[in-house]
């Protein structure tokens, strides 16, 4: 079965509430069959671990209408 992907530029993307993020590509969950992740990086300091991910779904979300998780902003 092939999966369609959706077009998630890398580069820098800011979240709704301001901070922003690398996006490095798209990853898969070895665990869940077709459930497709962005994979991310904080471009601020963050305890713990640096990479993040989110499902594709979530990160293309509007938190409210009109107002999208995240925004692309452009090449590293």
């Amino acid at each position: 079965m092939v999966v369609s992907l959706p077009e998630i530029q890398a580069g820098v993307w800011r979240h709704w509430k301001g901070k922003d993020y690398l996006v490095l590509g798209l990853g898969h969950d070895a665990d869940v069959e077709h459930r497709v992740v962005v994979v991310y990086v904080p471009l601020y300091d963050v305890p713990g671990p640096r990479l993040a991910v989110r499902t594709v779904e979530g990160f293309l979300e509007d938190v409210e209408p009109g107002v999208p998780r995240f925004r692309y902003l452009g090449p590293a």
